[in-house]
């Protein structure tokens, strides 16, 4: 519902041209008789402009269709487009990495070492770890090589040892640059135990993960070395614990065996909004289609299923869609992106010509719904790799050229409208005239009724509602396009009767009713540049001279 504020007497009736959901009102050089060749005198009266715009062809479709996606050929002829994407599924959607993975490890010294350690003053000994990337994915997966988008790695360690040293982690197959992790931190001593925390970002890390300890694990390794201070002799529960932690890991790149599994597609509908009119008649279209556009930027192979695929609503029965056409047995493989960056593209267009799409459409169905189902690697073990970006993507397209007719197609608008300031003014109203002056370059012809309503959508009373054509048709050629535009003048009187139902009307309801050139009996196409070009004004006739009335 539309809201519009009126805080004048022009404005007031600046609403009737509102309704129309036209824009702009223009009151320099404005001439009521000029609108029309025959002259009208009343005195006293008073003439309002109340509209001066131009309404194009994308704006009149909007009137029943907001989907606002259209396309162009080089005549500049509308195809509207509905789209919905099926599905898209990235890299990190299929392999998702848990928000923590840690590695505790705690570091003593033998018997033997702290002999060492107490005869030479220093010792050193090690420990050899693992970190196994606990994906949470398809099983059976074994990457080869992982990158990071963004993450942190925390190490944390806390030493008893009454004496300083020295901490080295050591991850060979963890690089940046090339360059393996390798970084060494010191243990200070200062009469109490000594604890250490170390963040590390992991954006542009890579993972070697084929190093054969096992599918998608890396080696760490820990060097502790101690060296002889003033502290008590260490004993076998003297020991360094770390705690080496990933946290809020995204992948940025990853390669190897992703597994083979089924995609997790929920079903959807694409809406088909404009083909239906809940108040009466019906859009033609002459040509409509049905485009799926598949697209995949990872590289692994998928088997595509679409296990439903049809239609519902507008008091049809479900009806699938053929598409056997070109898709066998309802099934197609989707290519694994031939390189990095690179896509695999199919495209499969039905048409009149190849399934039952334009039945589907003419039949006012409302929605198409699929259920779609996907398995990745179905021919077994396969080289995989992705980017973040990387995905598998199904967009559904249902393509509408504007070629067809229009058969009565009724839109019907509400629009709220207060009529505060107006009160005393309207009192002293005898009659008031409409004048409606249309030059349309667009192949419809258009019946405008309008209703005014009280609070509780109560009709009050009427105007338009003889049937008369308020916008006539351009005239069109042999292909159904306009080649000039046509002319329309009307008056509609209001009495005081009716004056008083205006403005004791909480609502405006306008039914436009829509027909097509030559009563629908022809085809008509719809270009850019088509437009209808509406002049409203209102001359109103007084009981008394302005300067009489109080409050004016």
């Amino acid at each position: 519902m539309k809201k519009f504020q009126v805080g004048s007497v022009a404005a007031l009736f600046t609403i009737c041209g509102l309704v129309m959901l036209l824009s702009g009102c223009f009151k320099d050089d404005f001439n009521f008789d000029r609108m029309r060749e025959d002259m009208i005198e009343w005195e006293p009266d008073i003439a309002f402009p109340i509209v001066y715009s131009i309404l194009d062809a994308e704006e009149i479709i909007s009137l029943s269709d907001s989907t606002n996606i259209y396309e162009y050929d080089a005549d500049n002829f509308i195809t509207l487009i509905y789209r919905k994407r099926i599905f898209s599924q990235t890299i990190n959607d299929v392999f998702q990495l848990p928000v923590q993975q840690q590695v505790d490890e705690n570091m003593s010294l033998s018997a033997p070492e702290i002999v060492q350690f107490t005869a030479n003053g220093t010792v050193q000994t090690t420990a050899n770890s693992g970190l196994t990337m606990g994906l949470t994915g398809p099983g059976g997966s074994q990457l080869d090589k992982m990158a990071f988008q963004s993450g942190t790695m925390n190490i944390s360690f806390t030493s008893n040892f009454e004496h300083s040293g020295m901490l080295e982690v050591s991850m060979p197959e963890m690089k940046l640059n090339g360059t393996p992790f390798l970084q060494t931190y010191p243990i200070d001593y200062q009469g109490q135990a000594v604890s250490v925390s170390i963040d590390i970002p992991l954006v542009g890390y890579e993972m070697d993960l084929d190093n054969g300890m096992g599918p998608n694990t890396i080696p760490i390794n820990y060097t502790l070395t101690l060296n002889q201070g003033g502290g008590a002799t260490p004993t076998p529960i003297s020991q360094v614990q770390i705690n080496h932690s990933f946290e809020n890991m995204i992948m940025a790149f990853a390669d190897g065996f992703f597994g083979n599994f089924n995609l997790d597609i929920n079903p959807a509908e694409v809406d088909l909004d404009v083909v239906q009119s809940e108040h009466g008649g019906s859009i033609y279209f002459e040509d409509p289609r049905l485009r799926l556009h598949i697209s995949n930027t990872i590289g692994a192979e998928i088997n595509v299923s679409l296990d439903e695929f049809y239609a519902t609503g507008g008091g049809n029965p479900q009806t699938n869609i053929d598409l056997s056409s070109l898709i066998s047995g309802n099934q197609f493989t989707i290519p694994a992106a031939p390189a990095v960056a690179d896509s695999a593209i199919l495209e499969y267009y039905f048409t009149q010509n190849n399934s039952n799409i334009k039945d589907i459409v003419n039949n006012q169905y409302g929605q198409i719904h699929h259920d779609i189902s996907g398995e990745v690697n179905p021919n077994g073990p396969a080289y995989n790799f992705a980017t973040l970006n990387s995905a598998i993507e199904v967009i559904a397209d249902v393509e509408l050229p504007f070629w067809g007719f229009s058969d009565h197609f009724t839109i019907i608008d509400t629009i709220e409208v207060p009529f505060t300031e107006a009160e005393d003014f309207a009192d002293n109203i005898e009659r008031g005239l409409l004048r409606i002056n249309t030059l349309s370059h667009f192949p419809v012809d258009g019946l405008l009724k309008l209703y005014f309503a009280d609070t509780a959508y109560n009709l009050l009373d009427s105007v338009l509602t003889d049937g008369s054509f308020i916008i006539a048709s351009g005239l069109v050629n042999a292909d159904g396009k306009v080649i000039s535009a046509t002319n329309t003048n009307n008056d509609i009187e209001l009495d005081s009767a009716r004056i008083h139902s205006l403005f004791a009307s909480s609502y405006l309801l306008l039914a436009a009713d829509i027909t097509s050139t030559d009563d629908a009996n022809r085809n008509i196409k719809l270009y850019l540049e088509d437009n209808i070009e509406i002049r409203i004004g209102l001359r109103v006739k007084l009981k008394a001279k302005p300067s009489d009335i109080n409050d004016f």
